[in-house]
Formats: structure tokens, sequence, C-alpha cells
């Protein structure tokens, strides 16, 4: 089942645990409202008997009916909501349902808070993930990329710096959580080790705390940053991927046994979680991609890979601008985003071609009698909407052929793509890339910066290293900047070895191997490496050695371990392929089966891309499991350059560009041990305060003689407002002004009692 609809199943849930036809308000904080709305438009909850949808956080007038609370388990919250019933009643009943598990002190305070039958229903749903696509989820959180792989700095950041990581790797494990508890799956746990780098960020420094004392490579100067050192580091201490697969498996355990019923009882195998981390795979974010969905993200402008603003000529000629969501309401969104450039367009002119001829009616094609045109009236709306939508991507693809053209990118891609894959299009090992990237690197015209970027950063993962004096002379090709230059040399933090010394290991990062697969797009030959993992994965060959289970694993692993059947430890290569896939190939009968498929779940900390996105579709659908994947952000080529850029400041863990900020009104962050972690309902407090607002003031009781006093002024005021009207009916245009004054003095007369 689609991501969303689990999402949408949960909260339902809570919306409709008052049957109709009772009434009832919807109650939401600003984060749980922003989750609410992915997966439902508020027309949709209002026709489910609720009368408004209001923000937790307002002056709410009392109402008789029964309210929903759908919120984050918050204490500012807590008591905001023991606020609508202390000294008043502001509903007939609180029904709480909590996106996310909350805090043991804060929920004895509302059963206390709450009583007298107030508190009907206290629900901890554990949704509180963002589903960006039906299979995609993410944190939403792009400053993790700086506090998970960032060096620490100096020590006024350092213990800044430690803190936020060891805050995102507990949102990051509970966020986790949330994702399997609302898929209802509690998985086998394995996690990707790194052999070729020590841990890396501000796992570095307890490494080397650990670690006997060596000399290290002076990071004073910038171009000396990126030489990592002069020996092969050895892998002491515990990674990223490790620590954030730990931190899921304790917080698994401890819902497991405050819910002894989860996961409840089916009939598909026990599915396995991957926890890795962009040092993976550094090379995907680089590269140019040419699948539908990648190729626009990377070529158009596409604000949080959604929305994307175009012009359009209307049907009188003018110009106007227009937002279209890129989302799975565009059906033809879906049916392309997955296919190469080329299969995306010959699919749209098809498509559009088979449109535009059953809609012959529309453009005066064909005879159209009566009751063609009552059917064409009826389906105008639909035929607007997919004219639009067919108009809109044909525009896409053709403004993405024409910046393919303009930029190079065939000859840009042919040089990425050998430096990623470490083989020619022929199988061969390329010899003459040096002679082919110096050209682009001196083109000041068609080959922007970032492109240059991007090149020279493949080829020094190609070259596991280059001389410094090489590099030096490779930026003076390029003509790039000090930031520019920055975004290739703080590849060292995803343990990237980017000036080459005269040592040498056995271990190295995971490379594939050529592969002469049918249909292959020259272009297009590099595959992830989690579509490595899970190909090897579904084969049972996935070394264990790499990607480790955590605690538990399958039996099969067991005795394959003992018997001495796995893969062998990684060569020099350090590929995880043996023998040639063949999911590319036409799946089977069984592949169509949606009941019972095993679930492998990926997660990526430090970002994804649009490819790793597309894997969890074409590969589980070829091996026949449901594959999702999350991450902490989304990533584009732009974004991970940009991101590269500022990670070698210190201590950019303790402040990273597009953090969290804190409202300028809220609390100081949590009191705690200098770089010690705290506690998550600590962490919700701090993330997810907002400026309060409480009830409305409830006015002071009146003593029973200010109320005997009041009643004559009641009957003075209105006394005065019937003289006033009468007073008026006697004015008429055409009488006496004297007789007019008179009148009006008499009734001053009589109504103040002051003589005038």
């Amino acid at each position: 089942m689609p991501l969303r609809d689990l999402l949408k199943k949960r909260f339902t849930s809570a919306i409709q645990s008052i049957p109709p036809p009772a009434w009832k308000i919807l109650i939401t904080d600003d984060h749980s409202q922003a989750l609410l709305d992915t997966v439902y438009k508020n027309f949709d909850i209002l026709q489910q008997n609720v009368t408004s949808v209001e923000p937790l956080h307002s002056p709410r007038p009392p109402m008789s009916v029964d309210a929903i609370y759908l919120l984050t388990p918050t204490a500012q919250n807590v008591d905001r909501i023991l606020a609508d019933f202390n000294g008043r009643r502001t509903y007939k009943s609180a029904h709480l349902y909590f996106i996310d598990g909350i805090d043991d002190r804060l929920a004895q305070k509302l059963t206390d808070g709450l009583q007298g039958g107030v508190l009907q229903a206290f629900v901890e749903l554990y949704c509180n993930v963002w589903a960006i696509e039906d299979r995609v989820f993410s944190l939403k959180s792009p400053g993790a990329f700086f506090t998970m792989f960032g060096p620490l700095g100096g020590a006024a950041s350092a213990d800044l710096a430690l803190e936020a990581f060891e805050d995102d790797v507990k949102v990051s494990g509970r966020s986790i959580l949330n994702f399997l508890a609302t898929i209802d799956e509690s998985p086998y746990i394995r996690y990707y080790q790194p052999h070729h780098h020590s841990p890396l960020g501000p796992l570095a420094a307890q490494a080397q705390a650990s670690a006997p004392v060596q000399q290290q490579a002076p990071q004073s100067l910038r171009w000396r940053s990126a030489m990592g050192g002069s020996k092969t580091p050895e892998v002491v201490g515990e990674h990223l991927s490790k620590k954030i697969a730990t931190q899921v498996q304790n917080d698994l355990d401890e819902y497991l046994q405050n819910n002894p019923e989860f996961p409840p009882a089916s009939g598909r195998p026990k599915g396995v979680l991957f926890v890795v981390d962009r040092s993976m795979d550094p090379a995907a974010p680089l590269l140019h991609e040419f699948w539908y969905q990648a190729m626009v993200n990377d070529l158009l402008k596409i604000d949080d890979g959604v929305k994307y603003r175009y012009k359009y000529t209307n049907t009188i000629g003018g110009i106007e601008e227009k937002i279209a969501d890129l989302t799975e309401a565009d059906p033809v969104w879906c049916s392309v985003r997955h296919l190469h450039m080329k299969d995306a367009i010959d699919t749209l002119m098809t498509d559009f071609g088979k449109f535009a001829q059953d809609h012959a009616g529309f453009s005066g094609g064909g005879n159209v009698n009566v009751n063609d045109l009552k059917d064409m009236l009826a389906s105008l709306p639909q035929f607007q909407t997919q004219r639009e939508q067919f108009s809109l991507h044909l525009d896409m693809a053709q403004e993405c052929m024409g910046l393919f053209e303009k930029k190079k990118l065939s000859l840009v891609a042919n040089v990425e793509q050998c430096c990623a894959t470490g083989y020619t299009s022929e199988g061969k090992a390329p010899k003459t890339l040096v002679e082919e990237m110096v050209p682009l690197l001196d083109d000041r015209v068609n080959i922007t910066s970032l492109d240059k970027v991007r090149i020279m950063a493949l080829y020094i993962l190609f070259r596991d290293g280059v001389a410094d004096e090489d590099r030096r002379r490779l930026y003076q090709h390029a003509r790039l900047s000090i930031s520019e230059q920055d975004m290739v040399n703080n590849l060292i933090h995803l343990g990237v070895k980017v000036i080459k010394d005269s040592s040498r290991s056995v271990k190295s990062r995971i490379k594939q191997k050529p592969s002469n697969a049918e249909g292959e797009y020259e272009l297009s030959r590099y595959k992830p490496i989690v579509q490595m993992m899970l190909e090897d994965q579904s084969s049972s060959r996935l070394d264990q050695s790499n990607f480790p289970y955590l605690r538990d694993a399958p039996a099969e692993a067991q005795t394959s371990l003992r018997a001495g059947n796995s893969l062998a430890a990684p060569s020099q290569s350090g590929s995880l392929r043996s023998a040639r896939p063949t999911w590319h190939k036409a799946p089977s009968a069984r592949m169509n089966n949606t009941e019972g498929k095993q679930r492998l779940i990926i997660f990526i900390a430090g970002g994804m891309t649009y490819s790793e996105m597309r894997c969890a579709y074409t590969v589980g659908q070829a091996l026949g499991k449901d594959v999702y994947i999350g991450s902490t952000h989304v990533l584009t080529p732009e974004i991970f350059t940009q991101q590269m850029r500022a990670l070698g400041r210190g201590g950019i863990g303790a402040n990273p560009p597009g953090g969290f900020q804190p409202h300028p009104q809220g609390p100081n962050r949590p009191h705690r041990s200098p770089g010690q972690p705290t506690s998550y309902q600590n962490i919700l407090d701090f993330r997810h305060w907002t400026v309060p607002v409480g009830p409305p003031i409830i006015p002071p009781p009146q003593p029973p003689q200010q109320q005997l006093l009041q009643q004559p002024k009641l009957q003075h005021q209105s006394s005065f407002a019937s003289s006033l009207n009468g007073s008026m009916s006697n004015l008429s245009i055409g009488g006496n002004g004297k007789d007019g004054k008179d009148g009006e003095k008499k009734k001053k007369k009589k109504l103040f009692g002051i003589k005038l």
C-alpha cells in the first residue's frame, strides 16, 4: 500500500473516532497540520462531520461539541490543552491523538488535569514522518547533513555541534520508528560498515580520543585540508550508520515492549531495514542523470521537487504565470517520471496523440451530434486538465533537451559516466579521460562552473585522489573560485581521499563492475549503490562485512555465515557484485502479486538523490519486493554542491545552513551536560515551540448587589433608546424648526434631569 494511504489511514482513525451523526471540532498545531495537509484536503476533512479545523494556539470560543486534538506531543501543547478546561469547559470532551510518543510525565499531567469525564481518548499514532511520495519518506532536515558530517571545530562550538549531532541521530531513529509503526513492520536491521575510512564528522573526534596518539595532518591552510593524512586510516570507533541503526533498535525495542501485539500477524516475510549514509555513494549526487524526474530537478527550477513555475499563453493570447504541482495527483507525471528522457518524450507524444484522437470533437474534427456534445460538456473540465498536463510535460521535456544541447551534456555525461563506473561504454578502462576532460574545463561559454566542479569531483573519486600539483592545474583550467574549490576539497569529510599519497590500501569504497545489460543507455550506465545492495540482498549474496546485521539475523544468513558461503571480504575493487543480475529482464507472474511481498526499507543519512528514489519503484517491481526509501532530505546536484561548499567550516554543525532556527521568543536550548545527549521529549519541546496564544479571558463573576444596580441602568438605557427614536419620528423636513428645537429641549430635560 502506498505510504500516503497508510498515513491517511492513521489520521482517519483519529478523525472518525467520533462517528456520525455527532459533530466535532478538529484542533491541530503547525506541525501536525502540515503533516495532515500531505494526505488530506481541508474540504475532505469537513465532509466527515467536522465543524471546523482550528489551530491550538488561538483564542477559540467555547462550543458544545466534542473536540479531537491532533497534536505534536510537546509540553507547551499539553499546557494549552489543560487551559481549555481550566476553570471552564471549552468543549464537551477531549479526544487526544498525538502524532508521536509522549513522555510519561506529560501523559500523567494530562490524565490528572482532565477529570470529570472530559478525557475520552488518549492515543499515540506514531505517524510523525513526511510522506513525499508513495514509497519515499523524508525528515525534511537538510541541516542534518552538517551536523552528521561537519567537523566539530574549536572548543567554543564543539559542544554545541556534538549536541546537535546527538539530537539529529535521536530524531532520525525516532522518525524511522514512526515509519515502521505506520507500515506495521518490525524488520531485521543491517547497516553500512565502511572499511576504507575512519568515522566521520563528530564521531571522528570520539574515534581519535580512543585511538593511539598519531600525528594529524595540519588543517590550518585551505589547500592542505584535502590531504587527510599520509597514512591509510584505520577503522577505529563507531560509524554514523551503526550509531543510527543502534538508536533505531533501542527505540523499536521500547515500542515492542509497550505494544506486545506489534507487528500484527501477516503472511509476508520479515522485512529488512538498511541504514546507510551519504559517504557510501558520494558519486550519485554529482552525476547528470537523464531519467525524467532527476533531469528536470537538475536542469529546471523546481521548488522542493514539487512546484514548477512556468508561463503559458491563454485563450486570448496573453502570457500568464502558473504553478504546477508535480505529485501523484498528476497521472502524466506518474507515467513518465521514472523513464529515460528519450522514452519519456516518446511516451508523451504517443499518449498525447491518443488523447487528441479520443477527444477529436473538442478540436472540431469529425461529426458531432447532440449526445456527443453532452458527453463533451460533461468531460470538459477533465479534458482541460489533461490537455494542460500533456502540454506542461512536453514543454518541460523540450526545455531540458534544449539545455542538454546548450551545455554540451553529451560530452560532460560521457566523462562523468567513465569516472563513476570506472569503465567506458565498451566495458574497457578509460585511458583518455584527461584529454576529454581538459577541453570541458577550459570552456568558458557552455560549461558552467558547477558542472566543472562535478566533473573534477568525479575524476578525483575515479583516481582515488590525485597529486596536489595535478589538482591545482585542474583548478586553473576550470578557473574555479576559492569557494568552488571547497566543493571538491571538502569531499574529505565524506571519506574521500582527495590528494593521493604514497600509501596504498587494499580496501576501497564500493564500486561496480561492467555489465552489458540489454537496453542500457550509454549516458546512464551508473547504478546507485543502493540498487546493487537491493539486488544482492534479493539473491542472498550481500556481503555481511560491508552490511552486517545489527543484532538479529535470518536463519539462512546465520547458516551461510557459519558455513563460509557468504561473499568473501571485499577485494581491491570493493565490488558487491559477483554475478550479473537478471532483475532488468521481463518480470514473471509472481511479480504482479501484491500480497505477501517482503519489505526492504532504506534510510540514507545525509540526503538521497532522485535516481535512488527511482530504485524504490523500478528495482522493487523487478525483484517482487515492496521497497521504501527515506532520508534526512532530498538532494539535487546543486543542493549537494552548495552543502559541500560549507561543510568544511569548523563547528558548522552548531549552526548549520538551512538547519533548525528557533523562534527568537522561544526557550533556550535544553539544559544538559556539555556534549551529552538529551531526551527526545526535550528535543520536541525545543524544536516545535510556537508563540503561545491562550484561551479567551473568563470575565470575573459579578456580586449580587452589583447585578441589582445594573438592572435600572439597563432600563434607563432602554428608555433612552425609545425616547431617541420618538424624537427622530417627530422631526420632519417641512416642520417648524423652532418647535423642533423646543421639543428637543424638553426631551433632554426629561432624559437627563438637567435644566437647559
